[in-house]
């Protein structure tokens, strides 16, 4: 039985992302708010049902430019202190979760050479069951298959294969999950056998 504390918990954090995001962006009364999200830029933000984000400590960042789009799957959590921005497409998929400093971009804002020159954007692509630990961050053209786990502090700088785990700097592939491995959450929030801390 949910008891009323949590009911008003609930509550207020569904009417938080309502007064915060709504008219910046597309926002299921699902959507949960728990402190500040800081929604910049003139692009299209796209939140799935279910959606929770922590922005507590410090806020969550999202930053879209004229042609950009974030698109955040259904369920998804993000914790606080991180970062999407896009010029051409960021798109995470249902049930992931972003541990905090996390930071998603799909251009590097400027050229290695030419450094007052923007380079193309690539999108960033995060498929569904995905968990990303603290101070990840996800560079452009990346595509992080469903079911693997990135650990904390990596640099994900090429595609991540669906049901593994990669970590580093460069990250890399460290082990292959097995369907029991990567089995749905277990009561703890947490799915067997990812051990990667956040």
């Amino acid at each position: 039985m949910v008891s009323l504390a949590s009911r008003i918990a609930d509550f207020s954090q569904i009417m938080n992302a309502q007064l915060r995001l709504r008219g910046k962006a597309k926002v299921p009364l699902s959507v949960r708010l728990q402190g500040r999200v800081q929604l910049s830029g003139c692009g299209e933000v796209v939140f799935g049902e279910g959606v929770s984000l922590a922005g507590t400590v410090v806020p969550v960042e999202l930053v879209t430019y004229t042609s950009g789009r974030i698109e955040i799957g259904n369920h998804t959590f993000i914790n606080y202190g991180s970062s999407i921005a896009a010029r051409a497409l960021v798109k995470i998929g249902s049930h992931c979760h972003l541990g905090h400093y996390t930071f998603v971009m799909d251009n590097d804002q400027h050229d290695v050479i030419r450094h007052m020159e923007l380079p193309r954007s690539d999108p960033v692509i995060i498929e569904d069951h995905v968990w990303i630990g603290s101070k990840a961050i996800i560079l452009p053209g990346v595509r992080i298959g469903s079911r693997s786990t990135i650990g904390a502090g990596s640099v994900v700088t090429r595609d991540v294969p669906p049901r593994c785990v990669a970590a580093g700097n460069p990250a890399r592939v460290l082990r292959h999950l097995t369907e029991f491995d990567s089995g749905p959450p277990s009561a703890h929030g947490r799915r067997s056998g990812a051990n990667v801390a956040e």
